[in-house]
């Protein structure tokens, strides 16, 4: 069921599995690492012509733009999980039914969060502490940003569906093309305008729109048999049942995640603008270093999800163990990098030494561990190709919640320091790790005990 040409799709369940995985992979990560790069080329702008003010705005805003759209961005990863276990197992009549619910969901998410962002963000920035000469740019920031979420979700959704199929190129075109409208607006509107972060806004909101009608019109060049066809839009039950039970605690861990983080940056915004501009350097450069793990484990889960539902569990596995060793080599490459030309970078963005110290320090705390955080993330990817997405969920809870902020106040209780919320990230990881790995190796479901049984079953069958 493998396809050539400008509908493509591929079969994941053939093949050499490191190369299709690197193959599969490389667009996920141009993808990622071109939109990492826009958003710091939006920051970078923006710092550069407003000032560290508006940088601090901004980053107080993505915080909180993550948090809200990250629970149906989960249910995208549902939808991609329905679609590439039913393609694995030749599903046709499934995959119809999964795909026009996807994007369905997706129109009906995105209208959504239209309504939910513009009238309860600007309060939830309020909440979050937002010291009061950042707040009046970042409500401006936040009300024009949300006003894109129906292209954004869209999307979010059909990406999801590409990539379950195996085509994982398109989306990383129309990346690109979005990523080139948004720095040209962003330089005509901030620069020549001076419309400041309002049009930092309005370019990333205008930019959303192409990628998701380009993504529509590639869902309605699909195989006859699952083509998008306009009139056949509606939430089918069965499959859109099993979306939101695989999507909704996969994007609930994302917002659980991000709740922590708003937290965070809540206790960050205590320490003033230059901490929150810091901090805000950190995450657009971490990014690039995230845009890798994402990328694999991205790769991963379709490249699981195709397999265990063709039922070749033998080849899930030896997946998960290639992403881990490519997460090792390229995750130790990046941190040792980014630590060793921390300043340089920092300087990139802003030249004000306030901001630039704190983003060093952050970025030389919390790095040294990342490999722990990736491997996470690629665990957590294999857990999710086969549907289990609640254990995953409950664990993320426990770690990247509870343990983090825990770790902050009870720690800063009896040290004020900023660099007691650093080093609540890696706490946290490593609280994490132990449970996913305890939950992946002991737990009853497909690639726990009953995996491992299934393999061994199939290995005995081979010989």
């Amino acid at each position: 069921m493998e396809k050539k040409g400008t509908g493509s799709v591929t079969d994941l369940t053939k093949g050499v599995i490191w190369q299709q995985l690197v193959l599969f992979a490389l667009p996920f990560l141009f993808s990622n690492l071109l939109q990492q790069f826009y958003s710091t080329a939006d920051a970078a702008i923006v710092g550069q012509s407003v000032g560290a003010g508006a940088l601090a705005a901004i980053g107080s805003c993505d915080r909180l733009v993550f948090l809200l759209i990250n629970l149906f961005v989960g249910v995208s990863t549902g939808a991609s999980i329905a679609v590439s276990q039913a393609f694995g197992r030749k599903d046709e009549s499934a995959l119809f039914c999964t795909v026009h619910s996807a994007v369905t969901l997706g129109l009906l998410s995105g209208a959504f969060l239209t309504l939910v962002g513009i009238l309860l963000a600007p309060k939830l920035l309020v909440v979050m502490n937002t010291p009061e000469d950042v707040l009046p740019m970042a409500e401006d920031y936040i009300r024009i940003y949300f006003m894109g979420m129906i292209p954004v979700m869209v999307y979010n959704m059909g990406s999801g569906i590409l990539r379950a199929l195996g085509n994982s190129r398109s989306a990383l075109v129309y990346l690109a093309v979005s990523g080139v409208i948004n720095v040209g607006l962003d330089l005509l509107f901030v620069r020549i305008f001076s419309w400041g972060v309002k049009g930092a806004a309005a370019a990333t909101a205008i930019s959303q729109v192409l990628p998701a009608i380009l993504v529509f019109g590639k869902l309605t060049r699909l195989d006859e048999a699952y083509r998008l066809r306009v009139c056949k839009l509606r939430l089918y039950w069965k499959e859109t049942v099993y979306i939101v039970q695989v999507g909704v605690p996969a994007g609930l861990r994302m917002v659980l995640i991000n709740v922590s983080n708003v937290i965070v940056q809540s206790r960050v915004n205590a320490f003033g603008m230059e901490a929150m501009a810091g901090c805000t350097l950190f995450f657009k450069i971490e990014g690039y270093l995230y845009a890798l793990i994402s990328a694999l484990s991205l790769a991963l889960t379709s490249f699981a999800g195709q397999n265990i539902g063709a039922a070749d569990y033998i080849r899930a596995k030896k997946g998960k163990q290639i992403c881990m060793r490519i997460a090792f080599g390229v995750t130790f490459a990046m941190t040792l990098l980014l630590c060793i030309w921390a300043r340089p970078i920092c300087q990139v963005f802003t030249g004000e030494e306030g901001a630039i110290t704190y983003g060093v320090l952050q970025l030389r705390y919390q790095l040294p561990l990342y490999i722990i955080f990736s491997w996470n993330e690629i665990i957590n990817g294999a857990v999710l190709s086969s549907g289990h997405s609640m254990a995953p969920m409950l664990i993320s809870l426990f770690g990247m919640c509870v343990a983090r902020v825990g770790f902050i106040f009870v720690v800063s209780a009896y040290v004020y320091d900023i660099r007691v919320i650093y080093l609540a990230f890696p706490f946290s990881w490593l609280v994490t790790h132990a449970g996913i790995q305890m939950y992946y190796y002991l737990g009853r479901w497909i690639q726990g005990k009953r995996f491992l049984e299934a393999v061994r079953e199939q290995a005995a069958e081979r010989r």
